[in-house]
């Protein structure tokens, strides 16, 4: 196999960058992983030191990098919390403009970013990558995401560094400890109850944690100067969810408990068009085939 460039990596300890890592070393490249707090003892890789909160990024850890794929964000463990708007704004969109500007003076000749679809406005249906962003939950975190893109398209313009950016839907898989789905499952697992508020009708276009490496791979092997929005293209709603996890892990159904619809409640996420990510070959799976190959893989470990 003919060995790629090298390539840099944020984030890369994370539940998407660890996969990304072992697929971008199937695929030949090199990788450099930028990691908060690099172990001294791992002489196995090349880790350089790297915070989104630091005051400046040394262009040195990006030095002879063909490319950068960011994947790390600070996400917020409680989204209703106000003191989370700074700290998101400083790790994700600042941190991210710090991260620029290194890799610009590094001489990196791609950058490659993940945000969130989820920033859509809430009245656009399957929203193609010009549709409007405002979200109207998760703000804080959601609105720094927005802002990601803002500030890394405002410094790789002038500098003629394409921007590759990925919008990412709500994301499972084999190993997540967070969110709704690693929830459910574990739940499930340990044949414990679970009650969905406002009759379990907050939806959300769900994607696989492998259809979001592959996205990644395939954004990253061109040169891309646009957004992707990568998702399933199908809208889920969090009952349907339970339930097609309650089947995969052989559970009653009567372990899920409905609560009554709320009025003022949150309905989530719309599906995404995701023509132009499958423009490229992106081909994501059934969700009824990722849960189980979620459950199974967890069953296993």
């Amino acid at each position: 196999m003919i060995q790629r460039p090298l390539l840099a990596v944020t984030g890369s300890s994370g539940f998407i960058g660890r996969r990304f890592v072992e697929a971008a070393r199937a695929h030949g490249y090199r990788v450099r992983r930028l990691a908060r707090r690099p172990d001294p003892a791992d002489t196995s890789d090349d880790v350089r030191s790297f915070d989104l909160l630091q005051d400046k990024v040394d262009a040195a850890v990006l030095e002879g990098c063909e490319a950068l794929v960011h994947l790390a964000a600070h996400i917020p463990a409680d989204h209703i919390d106000p003191d989370e708007a700074e700290r998101c704004w400083r790790a994700n969109a600042l941190g991210t403009l710090r991260l620029v500007r290194a890799a610009i003076e590094a001489g990196v000749r791609r950058f490659v970013q993940t945000t969130s679809a989820n920033a859509y406005a809430g009245w656009e249906a399957a929203p193609t990558e010009t549709a409007a962003m405002f979200p109207r939950s998760r703000g804080y975190y959601l609105g720094s995401k927005i802002l990601q893109e803002v500030y890394a398209r405002e410094a790789c313009g002038p500098a003629g560094l394409p921007l590759a950016t990925l919008r990412l839907g709500s994301v499972y898989g084999p190993g997540q400890r967070a969110g709704a789905v690693a929830a459910l499952a574990g739940a499930f697992a340990s044949a414990l109850p679970v009650a969905l508020q406002d009759g379990g009708r907050f939806s959300a276009d769900f994607v696989h944690v492998d259809d979001v490496v592959a996205a990644l791979m395939l954004v990253t092997d061109g040169t891309y100067d646009e957004p992707f929005n990568v998702g399933s293209g199908v809208r889920t709603s969090i009952l349907d969810l339970a339930r097609m996890l309650a089947s995969e892990t052989g559970v009653s159904r009567s372990l899920i408990h409905v609560e009554p619809e709320a009025g003022d409640g949150d309905p989530g996420f719309p599906a995404l068009c995701i023509a132009r990510m499958r423009s490229l070959g992106y081909s994501p799976r059934d969700l009824k085939l990722g849960l189980a190959s979620m459950v199974a893989g967890e069953a296993r470990t």
